[in-house]
C-alpha cells in the first residue's frame, strides 16, 4: 500500500544512525519504549521488535553495498496507529511488493530469503512502502489500544 501523507503531528522519537549491524539495538530500545508508552501489550511489542529487526537488518544487510550509509528512524502516533516510519538512501527495494516465500515447500526445497519479509507482513497492521527519489522510506504500523476513560 502506498504511504498516506501523514497528519501533522509531533513525532515521538527521532533518531538518525548509521545503517551498521551494531546500531541494532539503538533502533530498537528507544522504539520499543516508545510503544509501551503508548500502552501496546508485551505481544505486539514482541512482534513489533521482530518486525523492526527484520527491516533493519536487510537495510544493513543491502541498502549500502558500496559504502556506509544511515538510517532515519521516526515514530509518531496518527490517530489510533503507532507508525514507525524507516528512510533510507540505500538500494530501492520495496519491501510490499516482495512475493511471499512458498511456505508449503519442504524446507531444504525452499528457496533462501523472504521469510523476513513476511513476518513483516504479518507480524505489522500495515506496511507502506514507498520510493521518493532517492529514499526509500518504509513504515511499519500497529492500532494502539483503545484509551480508557478515567473512572
Amino acid at each position: 500500500m502506498p504511504l498516506q501523507t501523514p497528519e501533522p503531528c509531533t513525532p515521538l522519537l527521532i533518531l538518525r544512525l548509521p545503517a551498521a549491524l551494531e546500531k541494532l539495538p539503538d533502533f530498537v530500545g528507544p522504539v520499543l519504549a516508545v510503544a509501551a508508552s503508548c500502552r501496546l501489550d508485551e505481544e505486539k511489542c514482541n512482534d513489533l521488535e521482530l518486525a523492526l529487526e527484520e527491516a533493519l537488518v536487510n537495510i544493513f544487510a543491502y541498502a549500502y553495498p558500496d559504502e556506509p550509509g544511515f538510517i532515519d528512524l521516526s515514530c509518531h502516533r496518527a490517530a489510533d496507529t503507532l507508525v514507525i516510519r524507516i528512510v533510507d538512501e540505500g538500494a530501492p527495494f520495496s519491501v510490499t511488493a516482495a512475493a511471499d516465500p512458498d511456505l508449503s515447500a519442504d524446507i531444504l526445497e525452499r528457496k533462501i530469503g523472504g521469510l523476513g519479509i513476511h513476518l513483516i507482513k504479518n507480524l505489522m497492521d500495515d506496511v507502506r512502502y514507498q520510493r521518493q527519489g532517492n529514499r526509500n522510506i518504509l513504515e511499519l504500523c500497529l492500532a494502539l489500544p483503545l484509551q480508557s476513560e478515567p473512572s
